[in-house]
């Protein structure tokens, strides 16, 4: 019975695994589609300008992110 549960625990730590980087790829993808789809230089906005505006829009854009591939 420990050999099982046992395997099942190493089966759920490596299907979290495989959603920890889905997650971590597509919010580089995201991060980057939309670096180079806009004209502005938002890691300056965010870091010289203090525009908040930029940072909640990149916040929900990967807090999205991290629902659709936690309802996966």
């Amino acid at each position: 019975m420990n050999q099982d549960l046992l395997i099942t625990y190493l089966i759920n730590f490596m299907y979290t695994l495989l959603r920890a980087l889905t997650y971590a790829v597509g919010c580089f993808l995201a991060w980057r589609a939309f670096d180079i789809l806009d004209k502005v230089d938002i890691r300056k906005e965010i870091t010289d300008n203090k525009n908040i505006g930029w940072a909640i829009m990149i916040a929900a854009i990967f807090g999205g992110l991290a629902y659709v591939i936690g309802q996966m």
